[in-house]
């Protein structure tokens, strides 16, 4: 018998931004729910605290069909299907367990279906609501970086970078100095220097898709920035 369960988010962006989400997965994978880590076409999921080890490796291929698109992890104790589907404004997650445990499996579905959805749904917004953003190797040009539109940038650059921890840094045109540091999925320092040299420094612990622009509020970030990313 296999254990399934589904999960339903809005969506207002078009079925290309998300074939664009999907279509790489080494990016994407690093925020699903008991993620562990990505190696050529491998991926170990371990769900903690759970009555039997789910720490297995398997094996992942990717297929699209109209409106849809299917990951598909394959085994030694089981096949995990993970199915996207558009349905007007909405996009519906849907994973599958077929294997050992099925009977022990529903929550942790339950769990994987809903933290997929919504990781998806933010970096779809994020794509669309990114200021525009050259960027060649680790530095670049971004236009017209905003309250509004800062939070997209950083989603859009931890997925570029697949989940690694990061310090962006940018000086826009009129001076004025950001740097915001990722950790482990989460924004756990932002620091803005006006041209006055008026510091703002916030401490956080937050996850990087729940970043929203009243973190930004009141900052000096109507501008054009040259930003540089480096690795930590």
């Amino acid at each position: 018998m296999v254990k399934t369960r589904s999960y339903e988010v809005e969506l207002p962006h078009s079925w290309d931004s998300l074939q664009v989400i999907l279509s790489e997965p080494e990016k994407t994978l690093p925020f699903f729910p008991y993620f562990e880590n990505l190696h050529n076409d491998t991926v170990r999921f371990r769900v903690p605290r759970f009555i039997f080890d789910f720490g297995y490796e398997f094996t992942l291929a990717l297929g699209f069909r109209k409106n849809a698109a299917v990951y598909t992890f394959t085994g030694e104790k089981g096949v995990l299907t993970v199915t996207f589907e558009m349905h007007g404004k909405k996009l519906r997650v849907t994973a599958s367990w077929s294997g050992f445990g099925e009977l022990l499996m529903g929550k942790p579905l339950e769990n994987f279906a809903r933290g997929i959805a919504e990781a998806i749904r933010d970096f779809c917004s994020a794509q669309a609501t990114c200021p525009a953003l050259e960027l060649e190797s680790d530095e670049g040009v971004v236009h017209h970086v905003t309250p509004e539109s800062a939070p997209a940038l950083i989603k859009r650059i931890v997925w570029e970078l697949r989940g690694d921890d990061f310090i962006l840094e940018g000086v826009s045109n009129r001076g004025v100095r950001i740097s915001a540091t990722v950790r482990g999925g989460r924004l756990v320092r932002l620091t803005v220097k006006d041209p006055l040299n008026k510091e703002t420094v916030i401490e956080a612990d937050l996850p990087v898709l729940e970043i929203g622009p009243e973190l930004f509020e009141d900052l000096p970030l109507d501008d054009t920035f040259r930003i540089k990313v480096r690795r930590i």
